[in-house]
């Protein structure tokens, strides 16, 4: 392959431009360092190692390997199978989460398979999924001893389902954070660093206003990148950045791209798992009401605890009532800043599919590897690893062959809209995969009994607002919020209206259909879809996209089952991409390719800002006069 180096760019804009004028004796380069790339870090017939924080949108992309690997909606017999594909999952700790019990949890529901502690507990074997216990990201410095302890115990689970599993290299999916991989390259046997063919970081980069660390990314240090590039260029591997906004998966709620998404995700997790994300949602939703009726009041701190307390059921709010009788959250300024745009968008989002992610207000950055692993068969159709050289101190990128790292975005054939389409087809595909074993959801009184009472506060909080004494417009948009209460995905779903339909809380074949809520579709910040009888407010500088994929043109006041849906895409393939891998399920989508292309160091401190990565005041400014050159 020729060797090039391309223009330097300071932003994924200007970078995919110096690309598209690439010069043609440089294309072939280009395009065989990417699919040689893709090919490793999709490589069916290798173990992938998954390190994952336990969010939601962390466990769907977990789930969405299983249902391959395992073959679940098609096998023949529920539980553990001699065909049942190999993957190990390094469950991050954290002091916030007991995301151990989280995946073990997931891993259980999904497999059916009895759970087999090993290592004194810190590693569980379920069938030929192995989930072990692995580092707190947070500290990146000292306890030596409990360092080397997990990368023996890391060490060990990768040994055994090597040899469980017959396969003889490893892809390393690791998250944003690269601690503690580095120290396990560093550290592991020979054996086990050489078996390694390719490492993929998620979200620990964001390309897309220049090149600079993720919120998260900002624990990596310039010594960090460096060492992580020289280990890759011993072993003669590829490592690949996948960040969420470089890949065009824009929107910050799973909402965007799951089919109904507060309906279904009872059925993706088991209730242990998003009963945590629904009490978290309901903590939300009360402290943004009783915010703004302290706002309208004049009245802040305990003043308003007292009268959370007073007017929220302590019977069914004490399991999760935290946030909302704190007296920190009714802070004047934060009280005054629940009548923002963005604030009240985001209410809306958790009154329609109140199962907020752990960690909020950082997207969904789990989703960048849909696109990579052992069920995507076709990632070379709609994206290119681009063969990078990035100067993170002067905050550059630029296409260069051969390459150590490696970009993954979509190709110039993609767009917003096509991207979320596919990833709103393989979110179905999955779903079915699950729903063919699982059912429908099964809603409880207790999370009736919850929602009733959260409906009530709220209720009462917003009714007695004083409008003179709020911003212009805010009751107004306020009342959105408490429309969707009610007539959103998840009070629809405990309330339906009598004498019509089937009642959410029965589980039902697949092709019951639901009533359709008053829901919304596609979220971010100025931007959704929405159906159903009445307008959503979006914030003032509303857009509206044109409506495609799960719910277009569906006949009004019908859910389809999401077979029916797959069903109904066929009908509209410019709207819902049928390419892939991935089967549907029993019913009319039996046999139909469909979804995503899948199935089938040194101590430097690092400086924090927009301007990318540097030594603690050594300053990282970026070198404008060198930007856009020439081929």
């Amino acid at each position: 392959m020729a060797s090039f180096n391309g223009p330097w760019s300071s932003d994924l804009d200007t970078f995919k431009k110096s690309v598209q004028s690439m010069p043609d004796q440089y294309k072939s380069s280009f395009a065989n360092a990417s699919k040689s790339t893709l090919e490793k870090v999709c490589d069916p017939k290798v173990l992938h190692i998954w390190e994952s924080n336990s969010d939601a949108d962390g466990l769907l992309q977990l789930t969405s390997v299983i249902a391959k690997l395992c073959d679940l909606g098609v096998r023949k017999h529920k539980g553990a199978n001699d065909g049942d594909g190999s993957m190990l999952i390094i469950a991050e700790e954290s002091r916030s989460r007991n995301g151990f019990g989280r995946i073990c949890q997931l891993v259980e529901y999904l497999t059916g398979a009895d759970g087999k502690r090993h290592l004194e507990g810190t590693a569980v074997v379920f069938s030929k999924i192995v989930v072990a216990r692995g580092w707190d990201n947070s500290i990146l410095s000292g306890q030596e001893e409990a360092l080397v302890k997990t990368v023996k115990r890391v060490n060990t689970a990768v040994e055994r389902v090597l040899k469980m599993s017959g396969l003889k290299k490893i892809v390393w999916h690791h998250g944003a954070v690269l601690h503690f991989l580095l120290q396990w390259i560093n550290i592991t046997t020979s054996s086990l660093r050489s078996a390694l063919s390719a490492i993929t970081i998620t979200g620990s980069l964001n390309l897309t206003e220049c090149i600079a660390p993720s919120a998260a990314g900002r624990a990596n240090t310039l010594p960090d990148l460096e060492r992580l590039e020289q280990y890759a260029k011993k072993l003669d591997i590829p490592v690949v950045f996948l960040d969420a906004p470089s890949q065009l998966l824009n929107f910050e709620y799973l909402g965007t791209y799951i089919y109904y998404y507060g309906y279904y995700i009872n059925t993706f997790l088991p209730n242990s798992l998003a009963r945590s994300h629904l009490h978290k949602a309901q903590d939300e939703l009360i402290t943004f009401a009783f915010r703004l009726r302290g706002a309208s009041e004049g009245r802040y701190g305990s003043d308003v605890v007292k009268m959370v307390q007073k007017h929220l059921d302590a019977n069914k709010a004490r399991h999760w009532a935290k946030m909302c009788v704190s007296k920190e959250s009714y802070e004047k300024s934060k009280c005054r800043a629940a009548g923002k745009d963005e604030t009240i968008h985001h209410a809306v989002q958790l009154a329609d599919s109140p199962f907020a992610l752990l960690a909020s207000g950082a997207g969904v950055p789990a989703f960048a590897r849909l696109s990579v692993g052992p069920a995507c068969a076709s990632t070379q159709d709609y994206y290119t690893a681009a063969p990078v050289k990035i100067a993170f101190a002067k905050v550059r990128i630029r296409p260069t062959s051969p390459a150590t790292f490696h970009v993954l975005i979509p190709q110039s054939s993609q767009d917003l809209e096509r991207v979320t389409n596919r990833i709103q087809g393989l979110m179905m595909a999955v779903l079915e995969r699950v729903r063919q074993e699982k059912g429908n959801p099964v809603l409880s009184d207790t999370e009736k009994g919850m929602w009733d009472a959260v409906v009530k506060a709220y209720e009462w909080a917003i009714g007695g607002c004083d409008e003179s004494n709020m911003p212009k417009g805010v009751a107004k948009k306020v009342g959105f919020v408490k429309g969707k209460l009610r007539e959103g995905t998840w009070g629809f779903a405990l309330n339906p209206p009598k004498n019509r339909g089937v009642a959410a809380t029965t589980n039902t074949n697949a092709g019951t259909a639901m009533l359709e809520p008053n829901r919304t579709y596609g979220f971010g910040q100025s931007t959704q879809q929405t159906r159903g009888s009445h307008s959503t407010y979006t914030g003032t500088q509303q857009q509206q996209i044109p409506q495609h994929g799960c719910g277009a043109g569906l006949p009004q006041g019908l859910l389809l089952s999401p077979v029916q849906g797959i069903s109904y895409a066929q009908q509209v393939p410019s709207q819902m991409p049928t390419q892939g891998m991935y089967a549907g399920g029993q019913g009319q989508a039996r046999g139909q390719q469909y979804g995503n292309h899948c199935f089938g160091g040194g101590q430097a401190a690092v400086i924090p800002s927009r301007h990318g990565f540097g030594h603690g005041g050594s300053g990282g400014g970026g070198h404008p006069q060198s930007m856009g050159g020439p081929w």
